[in-house]
């Protein structure tokens, strides 16, 4: 069996054909897009936790909370890439997450319907995508599911992504 530097052929990514080594199985930021565009006086008015954020704007208040877009990965270890991220909700979709965020049942609640709050590095925006909420049980953030089935996003998520595209989409990222 060839290698290059030692790594075996069919560990070689099919696309470029080197090894991809220490990719990010999570990437994603730690607070809405919305947070991160305000000042810090903004700010002092605002609430920031690991899973939620509470943001007065201009007399009304606007309610997010983070939860995981996973795509199957086909070719390669990790099975899964997460991308972390930040979905608008209602007030009434947020009351109904805060009433059962503790509960041992939260994950009986209806699916929810929010707003990507994130901008990832896709060609076409993803701010604004309409989000399924699935609550999960205690300790696991919400899974989004992609509403729009034409973006690119949703197509990663329903039908998997190549390791090679978890690096070119970190890659990315990075020079945002």
């Amino acid at each position: 069996m060839l290698s290059i530097a030692g790594v075996p052929a069919s560990r070689l990514c099919p696309v470029c054909h080197e090894s991809h080594q220490d990719v990010a199985e999570l990437l994603g930021p730690t607070a809405p897009d919305a947070w991160l565009a305000i000042s810090e006086g903004e700010r002092l008015e605002a609430e920031l936790t690991p899973d939620v954020c509470i943001l007065p704007d201009l007399g009304r208040t606007r309610h997010f909370v983070r939860g995981h877009i996973q795509l199957p990965v086909m070719d390669a270890e990790p099975p899964m890439f997460v991308w972390s991220v930040w979905v608008e909700l209602d007030q009434e979709s947020m009351a109904a997450i805060a009433r059962s965020w503790s509960s041992p049942n939260r994950a009986a609640i209806p699916p929810l319907t929010g707003r990507l709050a994130t901008e990832l590095p896709y060609e076409e925006p993803t701010r604004g995508l309409e989000i399924t909420v699935h609550t999960r049980d205690l300790g696991l953030v919400p899974l989004l599911m992609v509403s729009n089935t034409t973006h690119a996003l949703a197509t990663e998520q329903r039908e998997g992504v190549h390791l090679h595209r978890i690096v070119e989409l970190g890659a990315r990222l990075q020079r945002q």
